[in-house]
């Protein structure tokens, strides 16, 4: 895997190189310099030497030519083209240069150069690190107090008056930014107090209004009961106030019902069931949808449609959590076509490949109750926000936190003439498989 390099490091190798070249280039050219001149000395002493011979008749052994020429000649090795011919006595000599005692001479004399050489450049690695630590050092800390801001803490650096001028100017900036941080993450705290107040005082209003009402109509029965009890102890009692009697009664207990039903949607509203999530098939939905749901599409005459559009899509979920789904948006759908009656179609199947995703398992739920009234799309997962009068408004809720709780995906749309809600689950790994 690619690896960065840091700034640290980069500028470590770009010092590094500059004190390795400056020093290769000076310890280069003096040596090379050196070199030339040891060169250019061996042809002089060979140029004197043939000279000399050329003007006297001296006879020159072949130890006596190469002490003459110097340390920089040798004898020519056998077949070996010789570099010079001298004559001398009648007889020829064959030399070539000797570049081993050139360089053997050479270093001996820069000797003490390249040791300088050397411990320049042991000095300037040295000095590449430091720098290199110096110049890095307030970026290093910056990143280290940036990684403080995104874990929540505050944090202020340290400004240093001997640094540069532009590495001051960054702490300052940097300062003032997590300055302003601070108190935004104030005025964040102090808005998510005020929303879970208001949240507070709206659930508290909506929830006292919903066991008031029922509590109100059973106070009128109950008064009404009270007046009957009455007229029969003082024997003023009829068959029509038995009749009336029992429709009182009939009416208390289905008030008590509706106390009990918001009470029940409370709890799972705010202490929902947990999940546990096992491969479960979406067609076993629709036999159960019908037996629970058929006597109240009839009993509000709403047509009741099931279908499902795949088989056997098996999907990663609860399937106590599934019916609980389905049998609120349901409900919600036959309450919202109470009146005129109309049409329910719960279905299952496979969505469509999505951008970046494959297939998934959706349970759809569509009506033709109007839909949802623009302008409270927006509210209507909210709790305890509803447009009916005997409506608790958690029903919804309760179907998006149980859907966030299984992982899925929560979708809802104006189409035909009501509300579709779509809720999407992952494919179980079998179903994927194939």
């Amino acid at each position: 895997m690619f690896r960065r390099i840091s700034l640290e490091s980069l500028m470590k190798w770009i010092f590094l190189l500059i004190a390795l070249s400056t020093a290769v280039l000076i310890l280069g050219t003096r040596l090379y310099q050196s070199y030339a001149q040891k060169r250019e000395s061996a042809a002089a002493s060979a140029e004197r030497l043939v000279r000399l011979l050329d003007m006297y008749d001296i006879n020159y052994s072949e130890a006596v030519i190469l002490e003459e020429l110097g340390p920089y000649w040798r004898r020519c090795a056998a077949g070996e083209p010789p570099s010079l011919t001298v004559e001398s006595g009648g007889r020829y000599y064959g030399f070539v240069p000797a570049p081993e005692a050139i360089y053997s001479d050479m270093v001996e004399e820069e000797r003490y150069l390249i040791l300088v050489g050397i411990l320049g450049l042991i000095v300037a690695v040295e000095l590449a690190v430091f720098l290199s630590y110096i110049l890095t050092r307030p970026l290093r800390r910056l990143t280290r107090m940036c990684r403080e801001i995104a874990d929540g803490k505050p944090v202020r650096a340290p400004l240093a008056l001997l640094s540069p001028s532009e590495f001051y100017e960054l702490t300052a900036s940097f300062n003032d930014m997590s300055a302003q941080l601070e108190r935004w993450r104030e005025v964040q705290r102090q808005l998510s107090r005020m929303d879970r107040l208001a949240a507070l005082g709206a659930m508290i209003s909506s929830l006292s209004h919903e066991i008031r009402n029922p509590l109100a109509s059973m106070r009128i029965q109950a008064d009404l009961l009270r007046d009957g009890i009455e007229r029969f102890a003082s024997g003023d009692f009829s068959g029509e106030d038995i009749g009336d009697a029992e429709e009182q009664i009939k009416v208390l207990g289905e008030e008590i019902d509706r106390l009990n039903n918001i009470v029940v949607q409370l709890l799972s509203f705010v202490r929902p069931r947990p999940a546990v999530l096992t491969p479960t098939k979406l067609d076993a939905l629709l036999p159960w949808a019908g037996s629970m749901l058929g006597a109240q599409a009839r009993k509000h005459g709403v047509r009741l449609t099931l279908k499902s559009t795949e088989p056997d899509v098996t999907v990663m979920a609860d399937g106590e959590s599934l019916r609980q789904i389905v049998m609120n948006l349901a409900l919600n759908s036959i309450q919202a076509m109470e009146e005129g009656g109309g049409s329910l179609t719960v279905s299952v199947g496979l969505s469509p490949p999505s951008a970046g995703g494959g297939e998934r398992g959706v349970i759809t739920v569509a009506d033709t109750g109007g839909g949802i009234p623009s302008g409270i799309e927006h509210r209507i997962f909210d709790p305890f926000f509803t447009t009916r009068k005997d409506g608790t408004g958690l029903g919804l809720s309760i179907v998006q936190r149980i859907t966030e709780n299984l992982g899925g995906e929560l979708s809802l749309e104006n189409s035909g003439g009501g509300a579709v809600f779509r809720i999407y689950f992952k494919l179980a790994e079998r179903r994927m498989e194939q």
